[in-house]
């Protein structure tokens, strides 16, 4: 039995809070640098739930 992996699903959706983020403090690079990070997160929270099961 094969495991879903989340490899990058949650890309675009981190990249929302992120720019929003980078609006907000008028620096647009530090809102696309977040929204990766945010991203990548969501990722390895959706891989670590997903394990639990």
């Amino acid at each position: 039995m094969e495991e879903e992996k989340f490899d990058g699903t949650f890309a675009g959706l981190g990249m929302i809070p992120g720019i929003l983020i980078g609006l907000a403090k008028e620096n647009l690079v530090l809102g696309l640098f977040l929204g990766v990070i945010i991203g990548i997160a969501l990722d390895w929270l959706a891989n670590i739930l997903t394990m639990r099961d």
